[in-house]
């Protein structure tokens, strides 16, 4: 199928939700280009699915607006904002043929027998589905449901793709196998796509950016490079990647304290704000006697090591009493050059790694 032309950008302006005295959603902005992959990500009761519903026109917002391209479509209905919509239940009639199915939203547009054939076989193709048009709906794999909801949602060129946690149901190596097909489905469409998850693996995986939303509000938008490396405060710290977060203190204007140690960071420490360190596991590594420029460096007693595969996730008792995870390919090390539990190790973290973030007023502290 080639990329569609039809795809717009979209923006919500000032959107919010209020249900009596609950808002679901605060004066949430944001807008996405044409052809971009944008996720929103958030924990249960963070306003993602609130807001994707807004936009698909399931429910109205209590205050703002939502664009399509230069059309205000704020009190449009669902079926007359040309879109295509995967649910995490797939939605699929079970009593239909996987063709019948991908080609419903064609016959409720009154497109030809002919053309609707040559539509169906085309995304039938570009699911890698070809074919499994005469086969039922009940007879498929949850992978290849999924790959038929996919193929309904695109069929009649929508102006834009919205997906509510499609691949949830799925085991984990075929989630994981789903993300990547999704991206090389993006790719060749070149459609406008917005995604709701509360995996931030998923996310980071698929995305050209990623808005991560508390409380109804969206905290940070942002590469996911950007979002990883930098997050603006605690609560995206705790829940993009796998952080420790640590309270800390200012010390000077690039300097902060972790109990006895002083550590270097790559930016200006904010002044008068409660601070956290956000020590990512990965970014931590067992090291000898000897210091390197541009790095920090702890020490503390391994307390637990344990195999996880293809890594390694270690705790360790800092001096002060802090624990931290870290966290090692599995494949670079042996037994006998592993920290052992109980035994005192010295660890670097390069400055660049030393992410500190204020605290989020919202959220707890504790992710």
């Amino acid at each position: 199928m080639r990329a569609i032309s039809r795809f717009v950008p979209a923006r919500v302006q000032n959107l919010s939700k209020a249900y009596h005295q609950f808002y679901a959603l605060r004066d949430v902005s944001l807008d996405i280009a044409a052809g971009e992959f944008v996720s929103i990500l958030g924990p249960s009761g963070s306003g993602k699915t609130t807001l994707l519903q807004i936009v698909g026109g399931f429910i109205r917002p209590t205050s703002g607006h939502v664009f399509f391209g230069d059309a205000d479509v704020t009190l449009l209905p669902p079926q007359k904002r040309d879109i295509g919509v995967v649910f995490q239940n797939y939605a699929l009639f079970p009593h239909l043929t996987v063709a019948e199915n991908i080609a419903f939203p064609l016959r409720a547009r009154k497109v030809s027998a002919a053309e609707c054939a040559a539509k169906v076989n085309r995304a039938l193709a570009t699911v890698e589905l070809s074919g499994y048009g005469d086969r039922p709906v009940s007879k498929l794999s949850g992978g290849q449901k999924q790959r038929v909801a996919l193929a309904r949602a695109i069929v009649f060129e929508p102006r834009l793709i919205l997906m509510d946690e499609p691949l949830s149901a799925l085991d984990k190596n075929l989630r994981e196998s789903m993300q990547l097909e999704l991206r090389k489905l993006h790719s060749q469409l070149g459609a406008t796509i917005i995604y709701v998850t509360h995996d931030q693996r998923e996310a980071l995986t698929m995305s050209d950016r990623v808005a991560v939303m508390h409380a109804g509000r969206i905290v940070q938008i942002d590469t996911p490079r950007a979002l990883y490396s930098s997050p603006v405060d605690h609560f995206v710290a705790g829940f993009v990647g796998e952080s420790t977060l640590v309270p800390t203190r200012r010390v000077g204007s690039r300097q902060v304290a972790l109990g006895p140690f002083t550590l270097q960071t790559p930016r200006e420490v904010p002044a008068g704000e409660e601070l956290f360190l956000a020590l990512q596991a990965e970014t931590i590594l067992p090291c000898g006697a000897e210091d390197e420029p541009g790095s920090n460096y702890l020490s503390g007693v391994v307390t637990d090591l344990v195999f996880q595969g293809e890594s390694l996730k270690g705790a360790v008792r800092l001096e002060g009493g802090t624990s931290i995870n870290f966290r090692l390919p599995s494949h670079s090390y042996n037994a006998r050059s592993l920290p052992q539990a109980g035994a005192t190790v010295r660890l670097k973290l390069h400055v660049q790694d030393t992410v500190v973030v204020p605290r989020n007023p919202e959220a707890k502290a504790d992710i």
